[in-house]
């Protein structure tokens, strides 16, 4: 030993009487050299590490937290020094069944974030570790500077990196502590772990919360006007078939046209749920109060299903009908829109990753110079499903809870999501202060009239 170790000590904590614990250098680096730490397991092996420290004080007290670790570890039956974040997790990528388009959203998370974990013992990621964690990762993209090589991905140069905001929002890093604890369970049911941390996810509770963007929304109701001319310019651009002649771009402009229509008619959710609808999806069923078909879908795989929700059912309107026939006229003459093939595929016919349409649609608004309303929020392809529940509940006289069946979601949800549009629903009572009497009673229809001239000469 002595050929290899200098300068090696039993540390005054490891009061076993065999030493378990050995601090050193090694006789093969260069001074001034770094110290390290050995210590015998339970049987029989060892677990050695450098300290990364070459002042010998500052050795001891880190080498006292690894035989703190150490022994914790022994006494629940971990075998301290294999299960480090990064080999658990390589271990969970190739067990745990995921989907390809899940797998690569899992790998790219974790290789340029959830990587700081890599050499914690998985039994030391607590609360704590996490809060460390969150005050680097607020951090990362004021830190990194974007590399050419990353920005630029791909055949047709897109793709990398699009999400460098310096200001994370709390749901993105949610979304980190949703995996990290994915895999911290996973790691309990193979007994690699007892107990899976407690680690908050209420993001107020951290000191990083003055970082945070709390405005993240997946966007909200479209003004009427705002609407319209979207809409027409979406129309415009979809049907433009002189200017780009190209069969792939051609397509791809008209599934995102056909998209927005058809998820509006059937208040779909614009993701997996409308993007993993095939066409034998489809069904119909005759009207008793008159002589048409009424179509609907019936969603199989979509983000209630996923949860464990049996299939349900959207009804198209008549209009939504008419885009999907006309849309299916435009995937038979492609090759596609048979029974067996996805509604809103590649020009493949492989599934649509929901980021691609996204991505799509938010270079287009913005192009266009209405990407954002007048608040300043950004209108995503979500902002249509906003707006067409808002327009049920504001337009349509039903109740909370029929709205809610056909938007396939929680009476609860949609009042609380959409308590503004409840408000303006029954505007007629809310504006009405008085007890005794209806407004309708003293208002005449001159006043009302006067009133509506006054607000147009303001442009009000």
């Amino acid at each position: 030993m002595a050929q290899y170790y200098l300068n090696s000590f039993k540390p005054d904590f490891d009061i076993s009487a065999d030493g378990k614990c050995l601090i050193f250098q090694l006789a093969s680096t260069k001074e001034p050299r770094s110290w390290y730490v050995r210590v015998r397991r339970s049987n029989g092996s060892y677990f050695q590490a450098s300290l990364k420290e070459r002042n010998r004080a500052i050795a001891i007290r880190k080498a006292y937290e690894i035989f703190s670790d150490f022994t914790t570890a022994e006494r629940k039956g971990v075998i301290y020094g294999k299960n480090t974040f990064s080999r658990v997790f390589a271990r969970w990528r190739n067990e745990y069944h995921l989907n390809e388009l899940r797998k690569i959203s899992v790998v790219s998370r974790y290789s340029r974030y959830l990587c700081w974990f890599d050499d914690f013992e998985i039994h030391n990621i607590k609360q704590d570790t996490f809060a460390k964690y969150l005050e680097w990762r607020v951090h990362y993209w004021s830190n990194h500077e974007v590399k050419p090589s990353e920005m630029n991905i791909g055949k047709h140069n897109r793709g990398g990196v699009y999400n460098i905001r310096k200001k994370p929002t709390a749901t993105t890093l949610k979304a980190d502590r949703q995996l990290l604890m994915q895999v911290l369970r996973w790691a309990c049911e193979r007994d690699i772990l007892d107990v899976p941390p407690s680690i908050s996810s209420n993001m107020e509770t951290y000191s990083i919360k003055r970082h945070l963007n709390w405005k993240k929304t997946r966007g909200r109701v479209i003004p009427d006007a705002h609407f319209l001319k979207i809409m027409g310019k979406l129309r415009s651009w979809a049907g433009d078939t002189e200017s780009d002649k190209h069969s792939v771009r051609l397509w791809s402009r008209q599934r995102l046209y056909y998209f927005i229509l058809i998820c509006n008619a059937a208040v779909l959710r614009q993701g997996t749920e409308a993007l993993r609808l095939h066409w034998y999806d489809f069904n119909r069923i005759k009207s008793k109060k008159g002589n048409h078909w009424i179509g609907y879908f019936t969603v199989r795989d979509g983000k209630k299903q996923r949860l464990g929700h049996d299939d349900s059912i959207k009804f198209l309107t008549f209009n939504g009908l008419q885009y999907l026939l006309e849309w299916r006229k435009i995937s038979v003459a492609n090759g596609l829109g048979r029974n067996d093939d996805l509604i809103f595929p590649k020009i493949t016919g492989e599934e649509l990753p929901s980021h691609y349409l996204s991505r799509q649609f938010r270079r287009l608004i913005d192009g266009w110079g209405v990407g954002k309303d007048k608040q300043g929020t950004n209108i995503t392809l979500y902002s249509f499903r906003h707006t067409k529940i808002s327009r049920l509940l504001i337009h349509s006289q039903r109740p909370i809870t029929e709205v809610a069946t056909l938007a396939d979601t929680s009476a609860a949800n949609v009042s609380n999501t959409y308590f503004q549009a409840q408000m303006l629903a029954d505007a007629d009572k809310f504006s009405d202060h008085t007890k005794s009497r209806s407004i309708e009673n003293y208002i005449t229809d001159e006043d009302a009239k006067r009133i509506e001239d006054e607000m147009k000469k303001f442009g009000m």
